[in-house]
């Protein structure tokens, strides 16, 4: 973790958005950037939890994911926006670690295929938008 981690990371997706993907039309890139866009939420939620130890308001900083989502839940029990995020962050996770299918690779409509969605370029993008959201909500609860 460390400062920054989470910027770092999505200056990583807005590359491989706005850059790899246009020359290289794969669902490894939609991947990868599913990928990057959950360890950006990762460290950003890491990172919000470690302010809060530090307060003191935190005994530890919990190492599984759950957990971690857990217990900004219990910090934050009637912010719907956390909600929100957790919900947005575990689908994410869900649609990284689900089977999937390829959809004309190499092709402008290219999408990977899972049981829950159909994530195309597009849906990337708004993917990222969204992401970026919640990261710059999780920073204000830092200031």
């Amino acid at each position: 973790m460390g400062e920054n981690s989470a910027l770092e990371e999505m200056k990583r997706v807005d590359h491989l958005i706005f850059v790899t993907l246009k020359y290289t039309r794969t669902v490894d890139v939609i991947r990868n950037v599913l990928e990057r866009l959950v360890s950006t939420m990762d460290f950003q939620i890491a990172d919000l939890l470690e302010h809060y130890r530090k307060k003191g308001k935190l005994v530890s900083v919990p190492a599984a994911t759950l957990i971690r989502c857990r217990k900004l839940e219990t910090i934050f029990p009637k912010d719907s926006e956390i909600k929100d995020l957790i919900d947005f962050y575990m689908r994410l996770k869900k649609l990284v670690t689900s089977e999937y299918k390829k959809k004309e690779e190499y092709r402008k409509n290219v999408a990977m295929i899972t049981k829950e969605d159909e994530v195309t370029i597009d849906k990337l993008k708004v993917y990222a938008e969204e992401t970026k959201k919640y990261i710059n909500y999780l920073d204000a609860l830092m200031q």
